[in-house]
């Protein structure tokens, strides 16, 4: 009822936007167009841009080739010091892939790959020779024997690396890791990951830190690791799992070197100020990530640049779109509207993290965030709105679907609520500062993190049309009086990740 209910008040708002400047808005959504998508992904997301690493030259080059596209639309620079660019400090973590990071002593011949055998979260702590204990399947609500208190954590993680799973059970074993005062820590992940599929996360996540070393080993070096310890190996990937147990002769020693630089990186913002006395004043930001995970291990095909068409240069050329569109209005909205591209999304949503404790406006008078991230590929009918349920831009997003049947696309709620999207794009950081937001996405796919992201896999009709429906909305809430709401699911989600937050 609660949907219903807002959609019936969303077509009204709609209704009163439509009839004040329908052809208006109709034109501008036209300018959308996806040869112009195309070109500004076959820039953003070339090989010269070495996927767009924070910090990166391609990254720099990737924000000036923005800065100088809202620059050719007359919009107003809202970075630092009169430029379209902002500013963060970004400390780069970076791990010596040739280290021997995890060795079995006396036995030489143990000697996995980064990148390819395992990927690790680094630590300032290096770990001498010291005992190991299984403390069975990674999954919350695992109970961790006493005896195992002080060693070295060995656990099975019976998933393949899809985005989000494996990272839920170390989430779940890693508060009791360090309740019991764990030295280090290694998972044993499922036969089923190979070298591709733990080479796309390897690179993100040595930049993070632990307070012990975190090693994740492919089954391969899994394997040889607790060979001779009378582990069940069968076992430990079968429903019921292997039992806790000490591993009787396995010592491990860990290092993980990490060298640190302090980087100034950019975001773009631009910003077309509104017409109406008043509700100029307040704000409507649209927002994507124009970094990526820059140059890794080579895949099978010899291909090391992981260009990231998707994510997210198909998100930052709609947000060029949708900014030249409102500049092509005849008059600004009545509100003004922020064009935001940040960096380090990547690295932990960073530069919307920056944004948001800095805007270039009070963060009070932001009424909305209208966030687009990995638009261009899957069905060609179709767009997710993460947070569909959450504010009232969900209901008016489906209003505006249903009132331009043109745009063909379906608004669909997250159909993968297990990934817990709605925290993982730049949406988030506006999301905890009280500010409305959504999220259009088109989904996850088997190129994600990949250097098989390519341009020519986007589908830049399908693009543009999701980028008409997000300009749309956009228009709707910059021209409406009131301001966009939290429902209380919307509440619910925001007030539990505050709390994670505050309790890791």
């Amino acid at each position: 009822m609660r949907r219903k209910n807002w959609t019936v008040i969303a077509a009204v708002i709609l209704l009163g936007v439509r009839t004040s400047g329908g052809n208006a808005q109709s034109a501008a959504a036209a300018t959308i167009t996806a040869s112009d998508v195309q070109r500004h992904i076959a820039t953003i997301a070339h090989d010269s841009m070495r996927g767009r690493d924070t910090p990166s030259p391609g990254l720099e080059m990737t924000a000036a080739y923005a800065a100088a596209q809202f620059a050719s639309y007359g919009l107003k620079p809202a970075g630092d010091s009169g430029t379209f660019i902002q500013r963060y400090p970004y400390a780069a973590r970076r791990t010596d892939p040739t280290a021997r990071m995890i060795e079995l002593p006396g036995n030489p011949a143990f000697a996995p790959v980064f990148a390819r055998d395992y990927f690790v979260v680094p630590s300032v702590e290096r770990v001498a020779e010291t005992p190991a204990y299984y403390i069975g399947t990674a999954a919350p609500g695992m109970q961790i024997p006493e005896a195992a208190r002080g060693s070295i954590f060995v656990a099975a993680v019976p998933d393949t690396i899809a985005p989000g799973a494996w990272q839920e059970r170390l989430s779940a074993v890693f508060p009791l890791a360090m309740q019991y005062q764990a030295r280090g820590m290694v998972l044993l992940l499922d036969p089923a990951v190979g070298a591709e599929s733990l080479t796309r996360i390897a690179g993100p996540i040595s930049e993070q830190v632990a307070p012990f070393p975190v090693f994740g080993l492919r089954w391969n070096a899994g394997s040889q690791l607790v060979a001779g310890t009378g582990l069940d190996s069968a076992a430990l990937f079968s429903s019921a799992g292997a039992p806790p147990r000490p591993l009787p002769g396995l010592k491990l020693r860990m290092s993980t070197p990490v060298s640190v630089t302090v980087a100034s990186v950019p975001n773009v913002v631009a910003m077309l100020p509104g017409s109406d006395p008043t509700l100029r004043d307040e704000y409507v930001v649209f927002s994507a990530h124009m970094d990526h995970v820059g140059v890794g291990p080579a895949d099978a095909t010899g291909d090391s640049i992981f260009n990231g068409a998707d994510d997210d240069a198909s998100g930052t050329s709609a947000i060029m779109e949708i900014a030249q569109a409102f500049a092509a209005r005849p008059q600004p909205p009545a509100r003004s509207v922020i064009f935001l591209l940040v960096s380090g999304e990547e690295k932990g949503l960073l530069g919307s993290e920056y944004f948001t404790a800095n805007p270039p406006v009070p963060i009070g008078q932001i009424v909305a965030d209208i966030n687009i991230d990995m638009i261009g590929r899957n069905h060609p009918d179709s767009v997710t709105a993460i947070g569909l349920d959450y504010t009232s831009l969900g209901p008016l997003a489906l209003s505006v679907a249903a009132a331009n049947p043109a745009l063909k696309l379906a608004v669909a709620p997250d159909h993968q609520p297990e990934e817990h999207l709605f925290e993982r794009s730049d949406h988030f950081n506006f999301a905890v500062r009280n500010v409305p937001a959504i999220f259009f996405t088109t989904g996850l796919h088997s190129e994600y993190h990949h250097p098989a992201d390519e341009p020519e896999t986007i589908d830049n009709e399908k693009l543009a049309r999701v980028a008409r429906l997000a300009y749309l909305l956009g228009e709707a809430v910059a021209q409406n009086p009131a301001r966009p709401t939290w429902t209380g699911a919307g509440l619910d989600v925001v007030r539990a990740a505050l709390a994670q937050r505050a309790g890791q």
